[in-house]
């Protein structure tokens, strides 16, 4: 007969193996998740080349696919090339607001769209990773310098727009509050994009109209009329 396996035992193996594969990543070169099953001569066919072009400049299959995982997860060209919405181009912070966050929305992952190379596919391979920075440096330090990054230009973008429509921080808030909330949303909400198309609570609704209300509620949390 038979026992039936414990789930939680099963649940408590897998969370091993991704540290066990976590302290292997730091420790040499080596990809994780989907990046661990990419195959060069499939990769290399898409270009109209042989398997022996990638083998040339990286050596190994493995050394290819561990590259392309670094690169990956390296997207300070995207947060860089970040271009928001102007607060003077708007009559009021509500749509500014507004403009903001559907463009927020339109820039991360959405259910059931076609795979190319952006910042929202970027995003979702970076999210297969995540479950190893609980462990890994080389997952959790470049990530955590990418939020920082984006941090700061929120801090700027939300700095500007503050004095534009002439708001000031609440007492007790910093820039830095505001931003770290702001972002905090917005991959909040990818991850719900990652799901579904439409609010949660309102399916006649898109779901950047969720990330719309909820980004006018942390302006109006975070500033007060001067």
């Amino acid at each position: 007969m038979l026992v039936p396996v414990d789930s939680s035992s099963a649940q408590f193996a897998a969370l091993e193996q991704i540290e066990r594969d976590s302290e292997l990543l730091d420790r040499r070169s080596t990809a994780v998740g989907p990046f661990a099953r990419l195959d060069a001569g499939g990769v290399a066919g898409r270009d109209g080349k042989t398997r022996g072009v990638i083998s040339n400049l990286f050596g190994s299959q493995a050394a290819f696919q561990a590259a392309t995982m670094e690169r990956t997860l390296d997207a300070g060209d995207w947060i860089e090339s970040l271009d928001y919405p102007a607060s003077a181009d708007y009559p009021d912070a509500g749509a500014w607001l507004d403009a903001v966050f559907a463009a927020e929305s339109a820039r991360g992952p959405l259910q059931g769209g076609k795979p190319k190379v952006d910042y929202a596919a970027a995003w979702a391979l970076w999210l297969s990773t995540v479950p190893y920075g609980l462990w890994s440096k080389r997952i959790s330090g470049p990530s955590m310098e990418e939020n920082v990054q984006w941090m700061e230009r929120l801090e700027q973008v939300f700095g500007e727009a503050i004095d534009h429509f002439g708001r000031v921080l609440r007492e007790g808030t910093t820039i830095t509050d505001l931003a770290g909330a702001v972002a905090s949303m917005i991959e909040g909400v990818w991850l719900n994009q990652c799901l579904n198309t439409q609010h949660p609570f309102d399916a006649g609704k898109p779901i950047a109209a969720f990330l719309q209300r909820s980004g006018r509620l942390l302006w109006e949390g975070a500033t007060e009329p001067q």
